[in-house]
């Protein structure tokens, strides 16, 4: 199934006009300083920050690959590789619903959609977890943000009770048995891809993806630390991990804004500026560590969608939406 040529070329179009833009608008504040700052820091420390990007990256596609084989369905690791990268390129959508590019091209191996859809919602809901269990870190420092951990957290634990709770599939079937017609079959479907999220958040599973994730995710928490020590401020691993777990949750929190922009970005440098940085060294370190894992994903999600399309292997089976 080949994803039109528009859609591709809307990747890359957009891609570079929210580049230009992103960097205009970080550089209009103070952009001598910031360009200074972003001088200092190095390319070592940035070379180091774009590792830590791939090793999240890394650890994300190996929960991937857990998922698939969970649910028994097998996927060439080059080919899943590719088609995993692939949602990285439309990343930058609201709530990042562009990566659900990826059923696509995972119909074509014989996934069903609701089977693709239910591993997107289960990595979603764990990232989330994760960047809260992250961002908690900031009240060794600063308890009086509890509230923007415990609102979060609650949403959280809420979410993994319906969605593990055995009855709840069954409980949605009924009513879709009962409403009929298209929304009635709807509703069964979503309780069908239910199931397929239930068996993934199974104690053990859950366990082991979620360790997954949070070291992820707390990799590149690391790098804000890199950051920010190659400018001479020192604020320590957990401090700066948390920092960067803060920013990521806010932009999470804002699901209809693409990837979270401009809220990851003020409240990144708002906390790097509350801890005592230059107003430029914060928007410096903030500038670098979205470059170098927002947008360098994106950049790798374009390539990665295009080598896709190079080599769309016949399916075996075309999932359906009953498949």
């Amino acid at each position: 199934m080949k994803v039109p040529a528009k859609w591709r070329r809307s990747a890359a179009g957009v891609t570079a006009l929210a580049m230009a833009a992103y960097l205009a608008v970080a550089l209009s504040v103070q952009g001598g300083q910031i360009l200074d700052s972003i001088a200092h820091i190095g390319p070592g420390a940035v070379l180091a920050v774009l590792g830590l990007s791939l090793f999240n990256y890394g650890l994300r596609f190996c929960r991937w690959q857990l998922y698939l084989g969970w649910r028994g369905f097998k996927v060439p690791v080059l080919r899943s590789l590719a088609i995993y990268l692939s949602g990285f390129a439309l990343t930058v959508s609201p709530g990042k619903a562009g990566e659900a590019v990826r059923c696509l091209y995972l119909a074509d191996e014989g996934v069903p959609y609701k089977a693709s859809v239910a591993l997107l919602f289960v990595e979603r809901l764990l990232d989330f977890f994760a960047v809260v269990i992250l961002a908690a870190l900031v009240l060794t420092v600063r308890a009086d943000l509890v509230w923007a951990i415990v609102g979060p957290l609650s949403l959280l634990v809420v979410a993994l009770f319906l969605v593990t709770r055995e009855g709840s599939p069954a409980l949605l079937v009924r009513a879709g048995q009962r409403l009929g017609g298209r929304v009635g079959h709807t509703i069964e479907w979503v309780a069908d891809t239910l199931e397929h999220s239930r068996q993934l958040l199974v104690w053990k599973r859950l366990a082991a993806s979620l360790a997954l994730t949070v070291i992820a995710w707390g990799a590149e928490g690391y790098g804000v630390w890199l950051l920010t020590s190659a400018l001479g401020h020192d604020l320590g691993i957990g401090l700066s991990v948390g920092i960067y777990g803060l920013a990521i949750l806010a932009g999470a929190m804002a699901v209809f804004v693409p990837a979270g922009l401009g809220g990851t970005e003020a409240v990144m440098t708002g906390a790097l500026a509350a801890a005592g940085l230059p107003i430029a060294s914060s928007i410096a370190i903030t500038l670098v560590c979205r470059l170098a894992t927002l947008w360098f994903a994106v950049l790798l999600g374009v390539g990665a969608l295009a080598l896709v399309e190079l080599k769309v292997a016949p399916a075996p089976k075309q999932a359906t939406l009953e498949g």
